[in-house]
């Protein structure tokens, strides 16, 4: 189960955007991180694992074996490279959870039991993932990961050791809805989007939906066309690929 048995802070993916350079072999690009981020992290093994989670999930790597590169492009990097970590910590949480499993899993538990203040035992999650995927090291290695990584976003306080106090979920700035919207659809990227459903999948993962409907109305439509129908509210993305998404994002 390849996943997120390692935290991760928005800065650090952040750091390594601004390392990267098109066509570049990843092997340079991961010496040049190790050296440059992280550096918290008390050893190189550790900063090793982290950083593979960060390039499996933020960076477009083309080739096998000792051939791999990054691409001349990458749409990751191009938001880190425009706008603040702090800006993009919604839209990298949102590719995060929607790339991981046992992640997902995670989040609708939190969501059914806990509301902004709540209090949240580690040993509860863990009883409920162990429960889902069997009680191997894996799974409840990328549990505390996970919680420790919604702490570094953010969405989590710590409290006593192995306890953790929910926040209030993270403001979304309409710059950066493309990408959230990006890290969702990717998965299925299907024409028509039902908005009031999608809205609720970025709730879901602790953004602030506060200002979704100016998102939305933000790229009207460049990128797709808002339509009511049936009392339901739906959009029509321009480009029905994720190629051709990504193509006019980079624009």
């Amino acid at each position: 189960m390849i996943g997120l048995d390692f935290p991760i802070k928005p800065q650090w993916i952040h750091d390594v955007h601004h390392l990267w350079q098109p066509n570049q072999p990843v092997s340079e690009l991961v010496d040049h991180a190790l050296t440059s981020t992280m550096q918290e992290l008390g050893g190189e093994k550790t900063r090793r694992n982290t950083l593979s989670i960060i390039l499996r999930n933020y960076v477009t790597i083309e080739g096998g074996g000792n051939s791999r590169r990054t691409a001349a492009q990458d749409l990751w990097v191009a938001y880190s490279l425009k706008y603040a970590a702090t800006t993009l910590t919604p839209a990298y949480l949102m590719q995060l959870i929607s790339a991981n499993q046992v992640a997902q899993e995670a989040v609708r538990f939190i969501n059914r039991r806990y509301a902004p203040g709540s209090l949240i035992k580690s040993e509860e999650l863990k009883r409920h993932i162990i429960g889902q995927y069997g009680e191997r090291k894996v799974v409840t290695n990328m549990v505390s990961a996970f919680l420790r990584t919604l702490q570094y976003f953010g969405v989590l306080e710590p409290g006593k050791q192995g306890e953790y106090f929910v926040r209030n979920h993270l403001s979304l700035d309409p710059e950066v809805f493309p990408l959230v919207f990006m890290a969702v659809w990717q998965k299925e990227p299907v024409p028509q989007i039902n908005m009031e459903a999608f809205n609720q999948t970025i709730a879901d993962a602790f953004i602030s939906t506060d200002n979704i409907d100016a998102c939305w109305q933000r790229y009207q439509p460049g990128l797709w066309v808002i339509s009511d129908r049936q009392g339901y509210r739906f959009a029509t993305v321009k480009f029905p690929e994720v190629v051709g998404l990504t193509k006019e994002l980079l624009r």
